[in-house]
């Protein structure tokens, strides 16, 4: 008997983080709930939560590789990509792949999955109070009137990654009314990246007043930065409209300290650089991150409308799902071949 090792699913690719390592292949790592104490990681060691994106089928039989390998055949296309972009080629033909990277790179991530069980979970919360204040469900307790009120409710993963591949359809279509350009840090600062590098908002909107992914839905205006190197990030806008990607060399440090500034403030749980330079910057956006606010209004008829939206805030305590997922996640035992040692955890 033998214990196999749990799956890793990097929902940040080790083949992206590369590119903001440090001379040794190394990243230094803030977390945003200590940032004072930055650590040395490889990529291949961060950026990941274990049995992420497996599913399980009607029978609950669990497959950990599928969605992993469609993300794995996405992901073998970026590393030419960035040389390309590096070497300022035309891109014109690798649009489309850009665009699945982006999307991909915007729903697979904590900072997409939490918010929408969260959101989920609040609908049926909501639900559950009409269905109360109806007399659809038991009495309550005896000396528990607000109970109703208190109550958690816990939310399968696996709901998460059913609305992830519908949301992802929805960024393709927004990201492809974008026109791209790569600004190149020709500075000494270097550019960061987060565990949500995927960012966009309405730029006329004050950084102070901004809420995250907030857009106005009449085509109105929208900057998107994506960080791909430490030397390039990946900027789209609706104007002006391009028929392949620009590039503009950029020197001025306070235009790099605002994009890195807004990389920081997106980060959800985690900010990665090559070196500790820029940490006084990281320190100063790590007590909030992108989180969804959630809300009920009654409605006219009775009732009420459960509402969501992102705001800049304290990251919350999800709570945690406890069904067969859960259980299944340990370490799973099968039998050792005769010619194979014993592994231990």
């Amino acid at each position: 008997m033998f214990f196999s090792m749990p799956k890793r699913h990097h929902y940040v690719p080790v083949t992206y983080l590369k590119n903001f390592c440090d001379g040794s292949g190394q990243l230094q790592v803030f977390r945003k709930g200590d940032p004072a104490r930055p650590f040395r990681q490889r990529p291949e060691s961060t950026g990941f939560e274990r049995y992420y994106y497996s599913q399980f089928d009607d029978e609950g039989t669990r497959d950990d590789d599928r969605l992993e390998a469609i993300f794995s055949e996405i992901e073998t296309k970026w590393p030419t990509i960035v040389t390309a972009l590096a070497n300022r080629e035309a891109m014109f033909e690798a649009a489309p792949h850009i665009i699945t990277f982006l999307g991909l790179m915007r729903v697979r991530v904590p900072a997409f999955r939490d918010p929408a069980e969260l959101h989920l979970g609040h609908s049926v919360h909501t639900q559950a109070l009409l269905m109360h204040a109806a007399g659809k469900l038991p009495p309550l307790p005896e000396g528990f009137p607000d109970l109703m009120e208190k109550i958690q409710v816990t939310i399968d993963p696996q709901k998460s990654l059913e609305i992830m591949a519908r949301a992802l359809n929805d960024m393709g279509k927004l990201f492809a009314t974008l026109s791209f350009d790569v600004l190149h840090n020709a500075s000494d600062h270097a550019f960061l990246t987060s565990d949500n590098p995927v960012i966009y908002y309405d730029p006329r909107v004050p950084t102070p007043a901004m809420r995250p992914y907030k857009i106005a839905q009449d085509a109105g205006r929208i900057e998107l930065l994506f960080p791909v190197t430490t030397r390039m990030v990946l900027r789209g806008r609706r104007r002006p409209r391009r028929p392949d990607i620009g590039h503009r060399t950029i020197t001025d440090r306070k235009a790099i300290a605002r994009i890195n500034r807004l990389i920081c403030r997106f980060g959800y749980h985690t900010i990665f650089a090559s070196g500790t330079r820029e940490a006084s910057l990281i320190a100063g956006t790590a007590a909030l991150s992108p989180v969804a606010q959630l809300d009920r209004v009654p409605s006219p008829g009775g009732g009420y409308y459960a509402f969501g939206q992102f705001i800049f805030g304290p990251r919350p305590d999800k709570p945690k799902w406890n069904g067969p997922r859960e259980r299944d996640q340990k370490w799973a035992v099968r039998e050792a071949p005769a010619d194979e040692p014993e592994a231990m955890p």
